[in-house]
């Protein structure tokens, strides 16, 4: 022990160890969209990136005492650093290196590289990197260097979620780990993996128990990465290597993930693209957006998911043996739109669940099913020799507007008479709304000068009940007068009793690299508001916050009250980037001022009355990544006194919450981007309304969620159209329970591709006027069914898989067109089987009773 203080101490002397943090502005060598703000780098505690001297101490002490600091960044300047230990990031540290895309045009691995050598033989062994809650590993490749495509050895997982809510993995180049990245089988919530490459080996990754929201975004895996990296031992002959791949590896395995979102997802040469199976506390339900999943013996596996189904939008899968294969278990619904599936078989199912497949190509090979439903509308099958097999044991066939390649189509149907349905009438299928939301954006200050708050002249203390508004807006004015720069508030508790205005140019920043919790702590800015008082911070144009959290510490559940929005934006191109504030009555205000292309990603929190709130006229705006959840407020640091001391009433705030939280709250607005955006506890869970007469306008919404929420989408008026894409709506209340929602002042087009609905809700979708457009829904519950008031429904494949009340038309004003619809029992109408009744005003083809 006394040689082990004496070195550290001697470590500490020859490399100059900062005793606290020393917050720098860091120039990298690669282009960043943010500017990187670090408290310590690696190479102050010793560490060299010269691919020779262990640097395992050097890189965990400076995390350590980081993490000892409050939180924040430690740097890992571009090099090749050797660790032959194992690595364990703490909470709220983020460890960040310099980064480049590995591309066609230069695929050699360049900027920060970490060689990993511990657990060799051992997988089951400790992981090369834990990730602690709110942490995060971003803009960095991992390498290891005695692994040979020759002779391929067991490692330990590369990277791992412990536990706890929000892990990160972020530009991250995974170059040949025999296995990626875990999260699981351990309870966790949020992981977010973005911006990943590489070649993992035995499994990419593996994800299990997730019970709030992971996000997977931008994943590349493919042989190339490691073939191309320009290191040592990559493999000498590609096709060789090529076939271990093929035959061993599994790019992406999902188990028990609650609402996992999936979206541009690139896999090349895998054994199996995508595996879907139950995991140790039940499986998945997801919505999936983007994948492109080819040359893999299997493009998508599908064993087991839970009752609640999934979706794939706009994906292309092109297995060898399979497309789609599906297993025994399988007794839920899958559900393509704009989807391109082949191999030699292209679907094979061997269970009783739903495929329905809409506006989608089968370019080559087979349709088996020994089981189950398949639904085919306005498809096309392009190969001649394709065959449509369908089993004894399978439940019916729907083919409605299909484009075949021969005539007539090669069927060999061993189901029972009216099984087999064909329809010829042309479907209305409109053009799908085109949107990329795979762009990166720059959330940068006008220029790169720090003004740190703790320091003179400001002196915010961070530490006390002194108000730190002064502080702070003293330090924004200045760098607001100095033409823009970055105000930094380092981990610690500031009172914040006034208002505060951030100017044009300027953002205000936190310790967070990386989406964050409550529970976190971090740069924590507890709010006093006064009595009139208006938002507390005011973001204007070209301005930004980011890495902050905030609380209201006198707002109570049991003691209400109406604070003013906690965030308001005023002006053009301003952004709020992983912003967390546990109890805002109102969080953030994109209403009251016009403020054209807006960025927002990752806000999370508990609102009581508004989430967030678009309109004012903007234009171009986008909002990301949105998560509200009630565990924002109960779970937090307990030994922070702001913070307090007993357990919040979880149902008094569900309560509140089902009946008053205007979650998305959406106006007068143009060309605005809603991506993946999830509240749980909310009246309305998306809220369409106009201001001055005007709505939103080609209002794009990808991935929207609501759960446990009173209403799921509300459409209260309105005279344009919206498109709704993967939509997940949980209907939970005391009454009214609606997923789906037009208004009598709703006078537009609502269309909604790709749904799954569930929950307990009194009515799937009530129509009091206008159009809704339903293409594809999976119906786990639906209560009293479709009720047309007054206007239009057009169905589309819609699964009920409880019996009756399924539909309800008011004979006067109300129309409805059901095309291919499945349900247990017969189809029903005002109560009645639909078979019994003459109605003049529905129009009813292909219907499949199970």
């Amino acid at each position: 022990m006394k040689c082990l203080i004496l070195s550290l101490l001697l470590s500490s002397v020859a490399y100059a160890v900062p005793v606290s943090p020393q917050w720098k502005i860091i120039e990298t060598k690669y282009a960043t969209p943010d500017t990187v703000i670090a408290g310590y780098n690696v190479v102050d505690f010793g560490a060299k990136g010269d691919a020779l001297m262990d640097c395992t101490g050097a890189f965990q002490q400076a995390m350590d005492q980081m993490a000892a600091a409050g939180g924040g960044t430690v740097f890992v300047p571009s090099g090749r650093y050797v660790i032959k230990g194992t690595l364990r990031v703490p909470v709220s540290v983020t460890l960040r290196g310099e980064w480049t895309a590995p591309t066609e045009e230069s695929p050699e691995v360049e900027g920060t590289l970490l060689m990993a050598y511990a657990g060799r033989g051992q997988s089951e062994g400790t992981p090369f990197i834990s990730v602690d809650y709110c942490g995060g590993v971003k803009d960095l490749s991992i390498w290891y260097p005695q692994q040979t495509a020759t002779n391929i050895v067991p490692y330990p997982y590369c990277l791992v979620q412990t536990g706890g809510d929000n892990a990160t993995f972020e530009n991250v180049t995974l170059v040949n780990p025999y296995q990626g990245i875990r999260i699981g089988p351990g309870s966790n919530e949020l992981h977010f993996v973005h911006n990943v490459y590489g070649t993992p080996l035995s499994v990419g990754i593996r994800y299990d128990s997730t019970t709030d929201i992971g996000r997977l975004e931008n994943v590349h895996f493919s042989p190339n990465y490691w073939c191309q990296s320009g290191l040592d031992n990559r493999p000498p002959n590609k096709a060789e290597f090529a076939e271990w791949l093929m035959a061993n590896g599994t790019a992406i395995h999902m188990e028990r993930s609650d609402w996992e979102y999936v979206a541009y997802i690139n896999i090349d040469g895998y054994h199996i693209g995508y595996l879907i199976t139950k995991g140790v506390r039940g499986a998945a339900n997801a919505q999936f957006y983007g994948l492109s999943i080819r040359n893999c013996q299997t493009a998508v596996e599908v064993q087991e998911t839970n009752p609640y189904g999934m979706v794939f939008t706009k994906c292309t899968f092109a297995g060898r043996d399979f497309g789609f294969r599906i297993g025994r278990p399988f007794n839920a619904a899958i559900l393509l739109n704009d989807c391109d599936v082949s191999a030699t078989q292209a679907i094979d199912c061997e269970g009783t669940g739903c495929f329905i497949a809409q506006n989608s190509r089968l370019t080559h090979g087979n349709i088996t099913f020994a089981g189950g439903v398949l639904a085919m509308t306005a498809s096309e099958l392009r190969n001649k020799d394709s065959l449509i097999q369908m089993g004894a044991k399978a439940e019916g066939a729907i083919l409605i507007d299909d484009t075949l390649a021969q005539t007539p189509i090669m069927i060999k149907n061993d189901m029972g008479p009216g099984k087999l349905i064909r329809v010829a009438t042309p479907v209305e299928m409109e053009p799908f709304p085109r949107f990329d939301a795979n762009q990166t954006r720059v959330t940068r200050a006008s220029r790169d000068a720090l003004y740190v708050v703790t320091d003179s002249p400001w002196n915010a203390n961070g530490q006390d009940d002194k108000d730190d508004t002064e502080a702070l807006q003293n330090a924004l004015n200045q760098a607001g007068r100095d033409g823009g720069g970055i105000v930094f508030v380092p981990g610690g508790n500031y009172i914040l009793r006034g208002t505060i205005s951030v100017p044009s140019g300027v953002e205000l920043r936190g310790i967070h690299d990386v989406p964050h919790h409550t529970m976190g702590s971090g740069s924590m800015l507890h709010v006093y508001p006064s009595p009139g008082q208006g938002p507390a911070i005011t973001v204007n144009a070209r301005a930004g916050l980011k890495g902050l959290s905030f609380s209201y510490p006198d707002l109570r559940i049991d003691d209400v009250k109406d604070y003013p929005f906690l965030i308001q934006g005023n002006g053009e191109d301003l952004y709020v980037v992983h912003v967390n504030c546990r109890n805002p009555y109102r969080f953030l205000d994109l209403m009251t001022h016009r403020c054209d292309r807006h960025y927002v990603d990752y806000l999370s929190g508990s609102p009581l009355k508004v989430g967030v709130a678009v309109g004012g006229g903007s234009v171009r705006g986008e909002v990301r990544n949105t998560q509200f959840n009630p565990h924002y407020w109960s779970r937090y640091d307990r030994k922070n006194s702001f913070f307090p001391r007993g357990r919040t009433n979880f149902d008094m705030l569900w309560t509140y919450q089902k009946e008053n939280l205007d979650a998305m709250w959406i106006g007068n607005c143009r060309d605005e981007m809603l991506f993946q955006n999830f509240v749980y506890g909310s009246l309305y869970g998306i809220h369409f309304t106009q201001q001055d007469g005007y709505g939103p306008e080609n209002a794009v919404i990808h991935g929207h969620g609501t759960d446990g929420s009173k209403v799921g989408v509300y459409f209260e008026q309105g005279n344009g159209r919206i498109d709704m894409i993967n939509s997940e709506l949980v209907a939970m209340s005391s009454e009214n329970k609606i997923a789906i929602k037009l208004g009598t002042d709703y006078s537009g087009i609502a269309r909604l591709i790709n749904t799954m609905v569930w929950g307990d809700p009194s009515t799937l979708a009530l129509v009091e006027n206008g159009k809704l457009v339903l293409q594809g829904l999976h119906a786990h519950r639906h209560g009293d069914g479709l009720q047309v008031d007054k206007g239009e429904i057009l169905a589309v494949n819609v699964n009920f898989t409880s019996r009756g009340k399924h539909l309800r038309l008011s004979e006067s004003q109300g129309k409805a067109t059901l095309l291919g619809t499945i349900t247990r029992g017969p189809l029903e109408l005002n109560s009645k089987p639909i078979s019994d009744q003459l109605p003049t005003k529905i129009v009813n083809q292909g219907n499949l009773s199970r």
